[in-house]
């Protein structure tokens, strides 16, 4: 059995997956010892692991490598706050008082939809009833996963 082989067996996983959780981990452990677990686009509390997201401030991808490697240009975000960057105008357009929801490919009234102060237009990227489907199916499966 070679190296790589015993470090997966024994992590239960592959060793660079391994290595990359560590080091989220460690970095989590900083940012919150130092009260720098704070998103940069809400401003609320990352207060677990699970929830933080490194992030480019300025988009790089086309643009730069000097910007992704920029430590001037990092921040730390939740999960869900954190969103691709949009360059001009690629979000779907949608008649006044109406949003889109992903799930249903359609715009819906606005009235259909959480607040998500995170995002651009203030609004989930999903209607209520898709975001209460969705949730209840992640919910499933992280109690399967715990029983298991």
């Amino acid at each position: 059995m070679s190296s790589n082989e015993k470090k997966n067996a024994t992590l239960g996983m592959s060793h660079g997956t391994a290595s990359n959780r560590l080091r989220k981990n460690i970095m989590f452990s900083l940012l919150y010892r130092l009260g720098e677990n704070v998103c940069y686009r809400c401003r609320a509390t990352i207060s677990s692991v699970e929830e933080l997201s490194v992030e480019h401030i300025e988009p790089w991808e086309g643009i730069s490598a000097a910007l992704f490697w920029d430590l001037n240009n990092i921040s730390f975000s939740h999960m869900r706050c954190n969103r691709p960057h949009r360059l001009g105008s690629s979000k779907i357009q949608t008649p006044e008082g109406t949003a889109w929801c992903s799930k249903h490919q359609r715009a819906l009234s606005v009235n259909e939809f959480f607040a998500r102060s995170c995002k651009d237009d203030g609004l989930d990227d999903y209607c209520k009833a898709c975001r209460r489907e969705k949730d209840t199916r992640q919910n499933h499966a992280k109690k399967v996963s715990a029983v298991d």
